[in-house]
């Protein structure tokens, strides 16, 4: 333990530094690895217990989901596409969506807590593959195995044979096997638990938190804040050197001068699948969500896009044309930009401007050292008012402080060293250095305490400030 300090209920561990995200060439497979964080002096004063591993397939930023249920005690985490076998009773009142007793529809079918993936050819790190066939489950009635007529696998749906059958290995016709209120009825088929995206540019991002007994938590555990745990990704073969850091940072003053402020969304790629106004298997075989659905925005899932996130752009150096078309006139408006490494776009996000106007993002190419982003480079195209897009909400900016001076990029602040050799990041002045979930930041004026209201001129920037006072 340090000497001279207990750590506060409002104090947090240090991350596990040094990690990094590995590809054994195995598809589906990824090794992540970190120090092992009990051995930093920072630490010593709490009881460490493991580290919790959380993964994002959206962006740097996140939104971030735990992988892993209790504390990993070790440096070492494997994370594979898993398909488990799921064994599951079903039940009579809950989950019997038809019983034969329909006017219209005498079929006998129940859903599975879980969808249906392929069992057949099933390996342990290949992605999973919806089930189509009867063949995918294993239903049992009162003990007695019963073939099943047909397997949606998407929305986890068994369909029953209702309907007396002729078997040909047999030659005899057999009777209906469905059961009663009373009967026990088991289905055997296997689930994805967890999928590793690859293959389309997949994006996956991981932070590593510290895990420490805390007997004043609900939990009786305390992790680091992920705003204060570094992302890393498969694109880092290496570190990111002190040189290319400056780069960055530079590349990053040349923004703040001259580049134009905006709010970017991230298309999901991932989460709760959206039903457009159409059933699950309808949407299941088209392949194509509802392109004026308000729920998704045309993306599929539940929500759309994630965000806002603050970002500066190479300022706009572009024409604008208005073209007559079969559809009306359109305002043409393309030009390639330019921004730092966060949060990782990719085509088919799209961002705000601070005149409402949305555009959308094309083709990004990624200059890199030895994996390391330094720039994000792409075209943006002009969205017309009818798009979907214009329908998502800004979050209000009601709660910020009015006028203030805010940065849309925040450099990692230098850990502050006290009488302890260490200062908690909960006590720090400074905000995370590794900022995750979406943001706020308009409208902005700068404000001097020590110029008359009367005759201060403000602006919108940080350095507008620096240069008019």
């Amino acid at each position: 333990m340090v000497a001279g300090w207990d750590p506060a209920p409002s104090d947090q561990p240090l991350p596990p530094q040094n990690g990094s995200v590995f590809s054994p060439f195995i598809q589906g497979v990824l090794d992540l690895r970190w120090d092992d964080p009990s051995i930093l002096a920072g630490n010593a004063a709490f009881n460490v217990v493991g580290v919790n591993i959380y993964r994002s397939e959206i962006s740097d930023r996140g939104p971030y989901f735990r992988l892993n249920e209790y504390p990993v005690g070790g440096t070492f985490w494997r994370d594979q596409t898993e398909n488990v076998l799921v064994e599951e009773t079903i039940n009579w009142n809950t989950q019997w969506a038809s019983k034969g007793d329909q006017a219209n529809n005498r079929a006998w079918m129940f859903r599975t807590q879980h969808p249906i993936v392929k069992q057949v050819g099933l390996g342990p790190f290949e992605s999973p593959t919806a089930a189509d066939s009867p063949r995918d489950v294993q239903l049992y009635i009162d003990d007695v195995l019963v073939p099943v007529d047909r397997v949606f696998g998407p929305g986890g749906e068994v369909t029953l044979i209702n309907l007396v059958t002729y078997n040909p290995a047999t030659e005899k016709s057999e009777d209906v096997a469905l059961p009663s209120a009373t009967s026990k009825v088991e289905c055997f088929y296997y689930a994805n638990r967890n999928h590793v995206l690859s293959g389309l540019d997949a994006n996956l991002h991981y932070r590593f938190t510290t895990v420490v007994l805390d007997a004043t938590k609900p939990s009786g555990y305390r992790e680091t804040n992920l705003a204060w745990c570094e992302p890393v990704s498969t694109l880092a073969v290496e570190r990111l050197d002190y040189i290319w850091k400056e780069a960055i940072r530079r590349n990053n003053w040349i923004l703040q001068q001259g580049g134009e402020r905006v709010k970017i969304y991230i298309r999901r790629r991932a989460g709760v699948v959206c039903t457009c106004k159409m059933d699950a298997e309808t949407l299941e075989y088209q392949k194509q969500p509802s392109q004026r659905c308000e729920l998704c925005y045309g993306t599929g899932f539940l929500g759309g896009y994630e965000g806002p996130f603050d970002n500066i752009i190479a300022p706009d150096d572009a024409e604008r044309r208005i073209a007559q078309t079969q559809f009306g006139r359109h305002k043409e408006h393309t030009y390639e930009v330019w921004t730092g490494p966060s949060p990782v776009v990719t085509q088919r996000d799209f961002m705000v401007k601070q005149t409402n106007e949305r555009y959308s993002i094309g083709a990004v190419r990624r200059p890199t050292n030895r994996g390391n982003l330094l720039q994000q480079h792409f075209q943006i195209g002009y969205l017309d008012e009818q798009d979907i897009r214009y329908k998502i909400l800004i979050p209000s900016y009601d709660g910020l402080v009015f006028p203030q001076t805010r940065y849309a990029f925040r450099e990692a602040p230098h850990i502050a060293v006290d009488g302890t050799g260490y200062r908690q990041p909960s006590t720090m002045p400074n905000e995370p250095p590794y900022p995750e979930g979406p943001e706020a930041r308009w409208p902005e004026e700068t404000e001097k305490a020590n110029t008359p209201d009367a005759v201060e001129q403000r602006g919108r920037s940080g350095p507008w400030e620096n240069i008019e006072y």
